[in-house]
């Protein structure tokens, strides 16, 4: 039934052809988001975005999942595509604890031969950071648009250190830590090899089913994220129905759907 209903969807016009130069322009497309149940493989929650990076999507989808599962506290895995500090403390204040590989810029100045950040120490009784030639770097700014501190060593020292062509080439060096570092930070060490793992092998084989199974092509029909919303969702169902259908049995399905 849910089959079809999306082959009587309607399907996008095709455009009039014109005797004119038309100037290329990008196909519109959507960014389809999946929260799925490790334990019976049900996605739990869905949406449509215009946003092409998925870094601005852990937290909604995190709490879309909690409300639609009811529950205070929970567990959520996600790739790098998710790395997000402010997101991440987010979450963990509402009682929702993410396992995400931190996504960080690396340092690729000389080949990698410049020291990265993650040569210097940072003490916090004293909001510091130690280089590795053992000299301070004090706190200099906040970057409201950076959402981030940044620090920077003393120019004689800089000046000085035998270190100083393996650091900056500046005449000072500067390391920048986010405001939610420590968030992140706590984030990245949950996600072990097994989450990894474990979010792999959950999410991965929904998308697929979707994408090869119930679409069969590559296109949404329906134009405008509405549009793409009303698919996808139609799309969800009919997953969830078969999956619960598969766990269940079709006599317990029916029974269960059947009006009391």
């Amino acid at each position: 039934a849910v089959e079809a209903a999306l082959d009587r969807l309607v399907r996008p016009r095709e455009p009039e052809a014109r005797s004119m130069l038309v100037s290329r322009t990008k196909a519109p497309a959507y960014n389809v988001q999946t929260a799925v149940d490790a334990e019976h493989a049900l996605i739990v929650t869905h949406a449509v975005t215009l946003h092409a990076a998925d870094n601005r999507q852990l937290e909604p989808m995190a709490e879309a999942a909690q409300k639609a599962l009811g529950v205070e506290r929970m567990n959520v895995v996600a790739d790098a595509g998710y790395s997000n500090s402010e997101q991440a403390a987010h979450c963990e204040q509402r009682g929702i604890l993410p396992h995400v590989p931190a996504n960080r810029s690396t340092n690729n100045q000389d080949g990698g031969g410049i020291f990265d950040r993650t040569a210097f120490h940072y003490r916090t009784e004293t909001d510091t950071y130690l280089c590795p030639a053992g000299k301070t770097l004090q706190r200099k700014q906040l970057s409201k648009k950076d959402k981030a501190i940044f620090y920077t060593a003393n120019k004689t020292d800089c000046g000085s250190c035998a270190m100083k062509p393996r650091c900056t080439r500046a005449p000072q060096r500067l390391v920048m830590r986010l405001l939610d570092e420590d968030a992140l930070n706590r984030m990245h060490a949950r996600a072990t090899p097994q989450a990894i793992r474990l979010r792999r092998s959950t999410v991965e084989h929904p998308f697929a089913v979707l994408k090869y199974r119930i679409f069969g092509h590559p296109r949404l029909l329906l134009r405008g994220t509405r549009g793409a919303q009303i698919e996808i969702g139609l799309a969800t169902m009919a997953y969830n129905l078969q999956r619960i259908f598969n766990l269940l049995g079709g006599a317990t399905l029916t029974q269960k759907l059947s009006p009391a």
